[in-house]
């Protein structure tokens, strides 16, 4: 069976910087207020901001996480929570930094608190859910992830990862309709296309139209070709062909 739960674009960790966000390789829109959010993006007005008054303590911050430099960043983060120690966002950072430097209870803690002290912060509720699902706390990650939906109804990113946590239950399903959902908010969500390609080839009967529908979008999207998903729709194209009388 394949892996697809590896098959996330980026999977670098979680940055949270200034008023914008980096979600495994997806970055939302930027933070100014907008009436109607784009269909497929994360709403704007639910990113948080760090403190106005600290500006050159966050762009220090974020200059110590772009060099890995986990225990400057670290210390950063906690001297702007002694400003703010309600900031939900740098609460988030702090997570980020613990989760990149390997340190995931200390993470998950960081991003609780981010949560308490601002629930409509749907980053942090992603961020939080993908911090559990890889502690392996899987069902408080489908309820961090569904906290996230109800929150941004239209971000497509927290269906994709909802059904990665569900797939690692085993239901199979429910991550189909969640990676269908994310298409449908965002068609050129590659990764989506990719996963959901994948559960198409691993249902019985498999659906193999469907799969090779999905797998050739995602890597129209630029999704890196999967020897194994190439191999088994070859295959199957094989069979289709006509049969020649010898």
């Amino acid at each position: 069976m394949i892996d697809w739960m590896l098959r996330l674009s980026g999977r670098g960790g979680v940055l949270l910087v200034g008023f914008s966000l980096l979600v495994h390789g997806g970055l939302a829109a930027e933070s100014e207020k907008t009436a109607v959010p784009e269909i497929g993006v994360a709403d704007a007005t639910k990113e948080g901001r760090l403190p106005l008054n600290a500006q050159a303590m966050s762009q220090r911050a974020a200059k110590a996480f772009a060099a890995g430099d986990w225990k400057t960043a670290r210390e950063v983060y906690e001297e702007l929570l002694k400003l703010e120690p309600y900031n939900a966002l740098v609460w988030a950072n702090l997570g980020a930094v613990e989760q990149q430097s390997g340190r995931l209870n200390e993470a998950v803690e960081a991003f609780e608190q981010s949560v308490r002290f601002n629930p409509a912060l749907v980053q942090s509720w992603i961020a939080l859910g993908l911090a559990y699902s890889d502690r392996g706390d899987l069902y408080l990650a489908v309820s961090a992830l569904t906290r996230a939906i109800h929150e941004d109804p239209v971000d497509a990113r927290p269906h994709n990862y909802l059904a990665i946590a569900m797939k690692r239950i085993g239901w199979t399903q429910a991550a189909q309709a969640e990676l269908q959902r994310a298409v449908e908010l965002k068609e050129d969500y590659g990764i989506a296309h990719f996963n959901l390609a994948l559960t198409y080839l691993e249902q019985r009967p498999a659906a193999m139209e469907l799969a090779r529908r999905h797998y050739q979008r995602a890597r129209d999207l630029g999704v890196a070709a999967d020897e194994i998903v190439e191999l088994k729709l070859a295959a199957t194209e094989r069979e289709r062909e006509p049969k020649t009388k010898e």
